[in-house]
């Protein structure tokens, strides 16, 4: 533990790995909150002025590179035979709508619920933020220039940057950080650079799959790659928010003067979102445009997935953050009602004479609660007493289901109604709610389920150690 003397060597120890609830008095506290923001200072300078150059040098490669790239990819088509075409149209298809969920669901099935939530969370502010990017540019496609560039890929909303590129260069890298430190590939460094290469690869082949296709400029997958890898570096990297122990981690979600923070600063940017498509003018025709998208598209696209209201529909997954946060919230506040009493006190003795038994337990009125934070932050060890039970796993479906219900009002509501109801009923209430009742009442639900009552809790953890799988000794790597 954290002794006296507050040492900068003291909160680089071990003990500041994310497997236990850390009992700190509040300068300890203060002292880590400290050296969270400032240690790095910095890194941040630094990562804030390489965004700062990427913003600036994006103005002078942007119209050379574009309309290099109307040629090249004309020309790349051309000699193209069609099965490749055919190829990078399933690889654009996988990459940016039916596989780029995979990576979310193994983040929160396999790590901790803080690398969950700062990995969903760094995803959608790539998308909120590319989505107000193309708002604020106006940028065209290259199909849209070109119509003989298209190739039955219609993508109605502007061009620059590409928001398969930030996303999937976000996405894959930063799961690559978080596996490269599991203990599955401790010490394996070709099974690493193996599967950086992986990685990296598929990436390059969802690039390049927009790039063929006649969706995005040469100029447009720089932007949007680069923008993905910059916001991979300054959240594993630079802020290390993943790293944070629920003792911290808990904090932004009980203290009132962060939750109003928090809370105004999402509840503004959503405003900024429909500000900007109401009062920003970019210099473009939408008439000349209407009728190219409606030549190459034809009347399948509907409205709000064209120009600036496509990026309205993107910003809106700031709602989703908004959700993801009050939803935490609750959750917090239905785990400390529900285990209020309780917490552990067992003494795991490295002598074998020494037998852990429940008689070691006492329970006592004590926040931290650390046999059930550890079980909290290292809950992919719970799904080895979750799914021994199909029956548990069939209650998890349906609370799963249940907190996806909200996607009703998405399919229901028609795609040629009013934008004002498209875009309160169709995507603001199910982003935000979805969201919401996942990070509530799913997640509580999937502890209560698998931990069940303080009795079954405790028997748990006393399974776990008699296995050598110890919640409080087991280094949550991944």
């Amino acid at each position: 533990m954290i002794n006296e003397t507050n040492s900068k060597e003291d909160f680089e120890s071990e003990d500041l790995k994310p497997i236990a609830a850390l009992e700190l008095n509040s300068e300890q506290k203060n002292d880590y909150l400290k050296y969270i923001f400032f240690k790095n200072i910095q890194a941040n300078i630094i990562i804030i002025l390489i965004t700062i150059a990427v913003l600036v040098s994006e103005i002078f490669y942007r119209d050379p590179l574009f309309k290099y790239s109307i040629s090249f990819e004309k020309q790349w088509q051309k000699d193209a035979s069609e099965s490749t075409i055919i190829f990078f149209k399933i690889i654009t298809k996988v990459g940016g709508e039916y596989l780029m969920g995979l990576p979310v669901v193994f983040v929160v099935c396999y790590c901790s619920l803080i690398k969950s939530s700062v990995f969903i969370a760094g995803l959608i502010f790539c998308l909120h933020f590319h989505s107000m990017m193309k708002i604020w540019y106006g940028s065209s496609r290259p199909f849209w220039e070109d119509t003989d560039l298209y190739r039955d890929i219609c993508d109605g909303g502007f061009g620059n940057p590409s928001g398969h590129s930030i996303t999937s260069a976000y996405l894959y890298l930063t799961l690559f950080m978080y596996i490269k430190d599991s203990n599955f590939l401790k010490g394996k460094r070709i099974s690493k650079a193996i599967l950086f290469l992986l990685f990296l690869t598929y990436i390059i082949l969802i690039i390049l799959s927009r790039l063929i296709l006649g969706v995005h400029s040469i100029n447009q997958v720089i932007y949007g790659s680069t923008l993905g890898v910059i916001v991979m570096i300054f959240s594993v990297q630079v802020l290390k928010l993943h790293e944070m122990p629920v003792v911290f981690y808990k904090r932004l979600f009980k203290e009132k003067l962060i939750i109003f923070c928090v809370t105004s600063i999402l509840i503004l940017l959503a405003i900024i979102s429909v500000l900007s498509v109401m009062i920003f003018n970019n210099e473009f025709d939408y008439t000349t445009y209407e009728e190219k998208l409606s030549k190459t598209c034809g009347k399948s696209l509907p409205k709000y997935r064209k120009f600036n209201y496509d990026g309205l529909f993107g910003a809106f997954t700031v709602l989703s953050l908004l959700g993801m946060y009050l939803g935490q919230i609750v959750f917090w506040y239905l785990i400390d009602n529900r285990y209020k009493k309780y917490n552990s006190n067992i003494d795991f003795n490295k002598n074998e004479s020494d037998k852990v038994s429940l008689s070691n337990v006492s329970s006592r009125d004590d926040e931290n609660k650390e046999l059930l934070d550890n079980l909290i932050n290292n809950w992919n060890k719970n799904r080895r007493v979750l799914f021994r039970s199909y029956w548990n796993v069939f209650k998890i479906i349906i609370v799963l289901n249940l907190c996806m219900s909200p996607m009703i009002l998405f399919i229901l509501v028609p795609k040629d109604a009013s934008m004002d109801i498209i875009f309160i009923y169709k995507f603001g209430i199910p982003f935000f709610a979805i969201l919401f009742l996942i990070f509530s009442f799913g997640f509580y639900y999937f502890i209560k389920i698998s931990c069940g009552t303080k009795e079954e809790l405790l028997k748990t953890e006393f399974i776990l150690n008699e296995r050598n799988l110890s919640l409080s000794s087991y280094d949550d790597n991944i």
